[in-house]
C-alpha cells in the first residue's frame, strides 16, 4: 500500500507541474518592433554604414544583398595574398585589409535578432612591411533589448552596441615618454599625410 501512495503522490505532482507550465504566461514580440527599430539611430538604416561607396535608397535592399554575396564569394574563404583589382569590385575587397559582411548569431533577446557586421580573414595587411595589422573600425548603433514581459508581450529597451563596419591597415603603436605614438614609414610618392 505504501508504494501505491507514493506512486499516486508522484502522479499528482507531475500533473500539477504540467498544468503549471501550460498556464504560465507566454510572451511574444510586439508587432511594432521593426517600426521602433527604424526610429532609432536618427532614422538611418544601419546597413548604410556598411557601404564604403555610394548607395541609393530605392536600391538599398538589392545593393546590400549584392555586397553580402560579393563578400562571401571573394574574401570569406581565406585572406588573399595580393590585392584584387578591377573597377567592378567594391572597395571592401580592393583594400590591404579586405573584409566581407557576415551575419551575427541569432539572439532572441535583441531586436533585430541578427545584424550584419564587417569581418575579415586577414590579420596582417596585404603587401605590408613590418607589423602592420588589420583592425576594425567600430560604429555604435542602437538596438532593442528584451526587458521583461507585460500583458503577453515582451518589453524592449534601447541599448547601444558596437559593430565593425570596415577594416583598415593599422601601424603599430609606440610609447615614447608615456605618450602613445604611431610609427611612420618613409613617405611614398603621393599626397602629403595629414
Amino acid at each position: 500500500m505504501n508504494f501505491i501512495n507514493i506512486l499516486k503522490a508522484a502522479l499528482v505532482h507531475i500533473i500539477c507541474c504540467i498544468v503549471s507550465v501550460n498556464s504560465a504566461p507566454t510572451c511574444t514580440d510586439p508587432t511594432d518592433l521593426q517600426t521602433k527599430f527604424n526610429g532609432l539611430n536618427g532614422g538611418v538604416d544601419y546597413r548604410t554604414l556598411l557601404f564604403t561607396e555610394g548607395w541609393k535608397q530605392d536600391t538599398l535592399d538589392n545593393d546590400f544583398v549584392h555586397l553580402v554575396n560579393h563578400g562571401e564569394n571573394k574574401t570569406k574563404i581565406s585572406c588573399p595574398s595580393t590585392f584584387l583589382k578591377g573597377s567592378n569590385f567594391p572597395l571592401m575587397v580592393r583594400t590591404s585589409c579586405p573584409w566581407f559582411l557576415e551575419q551575427t548569431p541569432y539572439s532572441a533577446e535583441t531586436y533585430p535578432h541578427e545584424l550584419y557586421r564587417a569581418g575579415t580573414k586577414c590579420t596582417k595587411c596585404i603587401d605590408a612591411s613590418g607589423d602592420q595589422k588589420c583592425s576594425p573600425i567600430q560604429q555604435k548603433i542602437q538596438i532593442l533589448k528584451r526587458a521583461g514581459c507585460e500583458n503577453g508581450f515582451y518589453k524592449y529597451e534601447v541599448t547601444d552596441t558596437y559593430i565593425p563596419v570596415a577594416y583598415v591597415c593599422e601601424q603599430p603603436r609606440e610609447v615614447v615618454n608615456d605618450i602613445q605614438m604611431t610609427t611612420t614609414r618613409p613617405q611614398a610618392d603621393g599626397p602629403e599625410e595629414m
